[in-house]
């Protein structure tokens, strides 16, 4: 019998993982229902699972995934109840009587029935069908193996559909209910690519932080070795450039990476060697804190290095982070307010084609406002400012955790709100602790 799990509505932690382990677990197809989502937050959520895996999905919304990702099939239901014209891909269907199950028996590859048993997640919705009634079916060809029943449906109830005729079962709310221990056993891998800090409080040390504070599992690749401290830094001196394309080639061969995130690029040997591999290996996500300036003030980057970063690996992020000064570096001009730097959030992404997260951090003002411009729309993240010295590591940090939501299956704008959230609660925690003479860094156990 077809064993079928339906996503819940709505998007959930570590959701791609949760989907490639159902169907190494027994479940034949998933089925994508994400009835309030964009077509963006969907192929976002297809591209974090393996392509492997695809051909055994199917979606109940944005029928044109199914083509772009060579999924197993669309399913139609009261909101699409029309398959794209000349699609020649499988058909499923909603059906809410025996009657409807009759209609469309002819144009559909399979068809769910419902509600069978009481409803887990739906209140109120109860079996529609007496025994007698889904036998009687049964024995009028009716119910065959090309009608799923759903509704309330659990791996023990299968031998009763079987029972009754059905060709599989399909499973909303008790499938979630709980986890495998593979499940809780395999977080996601989230890549760092960035510049040692060895007092801790920034870098790769920092990256390695959040991503474990947030339930992923951190590999690193060191692109320099820096003497720094709360103090500042006091020397940096970059790997050569064969080292670090070992390192990620070592990582992404044997590692199966969800999410890469890049800081310090020292030049630009070292940044096209980044874009080469970003380009081999193709990421889902890729997150890029763009490290040009320091907290002084002063250009970390030669020109060259920045019209590299600018023409060979802005293009290949899912997302960028600069802060201010470095958004003012990358577009040109000076920007002093949230309208302002909205408009440079839509010409850094229309210039580039990444989504774009500028930081305003350093506006002037009681509040702070971050901006993020992404499949064409602004979204803003207001806080209140805090007032502390420990903000060593907030740029390093916020990226990390952003690609680590991602690799959980949030959206990218919740993603950026879920990360703001717990930047937020690290300099809070940060802002009691005494770590060094200088800026301190932020507490990422939080």
């Amino acid at each position: 019998m077809k064993k079928i799990v339906i996503t819940l509505p709505h998007f959930i932690d570590n959701e791609a993982a949760r989907i490639v382990s159902l169907l190494d677990n027994g479940t034949d197809l998933v089925h994508l229902r994400k009835p309030e989502a964009g077509e963006g937050e969907v192929a976002r959520l297809i591209e974090s699972i393996p392509v492997a895996y695809r051909s055994r999905l199917v979606v109940h919304d944005h029928h044109a995934l199914a083509t772009r990702f060579s999924l197993h099939g669309i399913h139609l239901n009261s909101r699409h109840p029309h398959a794209p014209e000349g699609y020649r891909g499988n058909i499923s269907r909603s059906c809410h009587s025996l009657e409807e199950i009759e209609r469309y028996k002819p144009s559909c590859s399979y068809l769910f029935l419902s509600p069978i048993f009481d409803s887990i997640s739906k209140q109120g919705y109860t079996a529609r069908y007496t025994t007698e009634e889904l036998e009687t079916a049964r024995k009028r060809g009716i119910i065959d193996e090309q009608v799923i029943a759903l509704g309330g449906v659990t791996t023990e109830r299968f031998s009763l559909l079987q029972q009754w005729g059905f060709g599989g079962g399909a499973m909303l709310g008790a499938a979630w209910e709980r986890k495998t221990t593979k499940e809780q056993a395999t977080p996601p891998v989230i890549l760092t690519i960035a510049g040692s800090d060895c007092s801790g409080g920034a870098g790769i040390q920092a990256d390695i932080k959040a991503i474990s504070a947030l339930g992923g599992y951190a590999a690193s690749v060191i692109t320099a070795v820096t003497v720094q401290n709360t103090l500042g830094v006091q020397h940096a001196l970059p790997i050569p450039t064969e080292v670090v394309d070992a390192q990620i080639r070592a990582v992404m061969d044997d590692l199966q990476v969800s999410a890469v995130k890049i800081g310090m690029v020292h030049d630009s040997a070292i940044a096209r060697t980044i874009a080469g591999c970003l380009k081999h290996y193709r990421p889902v996500f890729t997150v890029y804190d763009p490290v040009m300036i320091s907290t002084s003030g002063h250009r970390l980057l030669t020109e060259e290095s920045i019209d590299t970063i600018k023409q060979e690996l802005l293009p290949l992020a899912t997302l960028i982070t600069p802060n201010l000064h470095e958004a003012t570096l990358l577009c040109g001009r000076t920007l002093d307010s949230i309208p302002a730097m909205e408009q440079a959030a839509r010409e850094l992404s229309g210039t580039y084609g990444p989504a774009v997260l500028i930081k305003g951090g350093h506006l002037t003002g009681q509040t702070m406002c971050d901006v993020l411009y992404a499949d064409g729309c602004l979204y803003r993240y207001v806080d209140e400012k805090i007032e502390t010295r420990n903000l060593h590591g907030t740029g390093c940090t916020l990226s990390s955790a952003i690609a680590t939501l991602l690799s959980h299956g949030h959206s990218l704008p919740k993603a950026v709100e879920r990360a703001k959230s717990y930047i937020t609660r690290a300099i809070k925690a940060g802002s009691k602790h005494r770590i060094g003479h200088g800026n301190g860094p932020v507490w990422h156990f939080v």
